[in-house]
């Protein structure tokens, strides 16, 4: 608590005296740290004090809106995060700068897909990519979101190609130790995994553990890998390791994404799913219960 407190006190502070380019570096320092309410606070500021700024080039607002936009969806609030987006792509469009325009479009279909719009997104994101510097980062990041939208939509021999063709380019841009380039191999083995082919994903995810075990343990990346790992062990019947790692994935997701998120939703379906192989019928029952209530609320609240 008194962690939380501090962080409130640190943005406070900072939101009073930044400018917004300050705030911006604040604001990316907190969502590294999945800290997404303080970071909302202070992108919301510091876009309030750009939008002031005499002088300041109105392109110069797409990143700021694109980033707000960007934090909302990971506290799974897409459809606030939609509008800023598209005013985000508008202005690019109308600066006539390519990079630009892709990358608003990479955020754009990110937000789409994350209100489960995946036909709208996918043409969006395939366009980001056309847009953006083959062999670049900025062409990957794109490229692993196009990817993961494919296998989503069940099209995993195009998922499969588009990761083989961007996890290359984050090993050289940033090396394996980096924690998006530990995440793109923990979609890698996620795509080969939901075909069956865990044993061939298994090299990618441990390297991927391994990145996280040195730079970002307890973080919620390393709660996703974590959850890779126990489809990994439940394909193999190793009920009680998939267990024990969906119990610590769920607690990091409680911690730092709260008890009504979607993504902690996804992880408890899992956690009832392993219970009900190991014949804890009660407890199965009860996970998915609360994985249900959840998903149930958070499309309530899509208007």
């Amino acid at each position: 608590m008194l962690v939380v407190l501090l962080i409130c006190i640190s943005a406070v502070s900072a939101i009073g005296q930044a400018s917004w380019q300050d705030l911006s570096r604040f604001a990316r320092q907190r969502q590294a740290a999945d800290d997404f309410r303080p970071a909302e606070s202070l992108w919301r500021e510091a876009l309030r004090l750009a939008e002031k700024q005499p002088g300041l080039a109105e392109k110069q607002l797409a990143p700021l809106l694109s980033d707000l936009a960007l934090c909302l969806h990971f506290e799974a609030r897409d459809a606030e995060a939609e509008p800023l987006a598209q005013r985000a792509l508008s202005i690019a469009k109308e600066s006539n700068d390519q990079r630009l325009t892709g990358l608003m479009l990479n955020i754009l279909g990110i937000v789409l897909s994350g209100e489960g719009q995946k036909a709208r997104a996918e043409p969006v994101l395939r366009r980001s990519a056309a847009l953006l510097e083959e062999d670049s980062l900025d062409f990957a990041r794109a490229a692993n979101n196009l990817a993961m939208l494919y296998q989503d939509t069940h099209q995993y021999a195009r998922a499969e190609a588009e990761m083989t063709r961007v996890l290359p380019i984050y090993e050289r841009r940033l090396g394996e130790n980096d924690p998006e380039s530990a995440q793109v191999l923990g979609n890698m083995f996620s795509i080969l995994a939901v075909q069956h082919r865990g044993d061939e994903g298994e090299p990618y995810l441990r390297r991927a553990l391994a990145a996280g075990e040195k730079v970002f343990p307890g973080s919620l990346k390393m709660a996703n890998l974590q959850v890779c790992l126990a489809a990994l062990e439940a394909s193999r019947e190793h009920l009680r390791d998939a267990a024990r790692l969906l119990e610590t994935a769920i607690a990091t997701e409680e911690r730092i994404l709260g008890p009504e998120h979607p993504e902690l939703a996804h992880t408890l379906a899992c956690y009832a799913r392993v219970l009900g192989r190991m014949h804890q019928k009660t407890e199965a029952k009860n996970a998915l219960h609360r994985a249900n209530m959840i998903l149930k609320t958070s499309l309530s609240d899509v208007k």
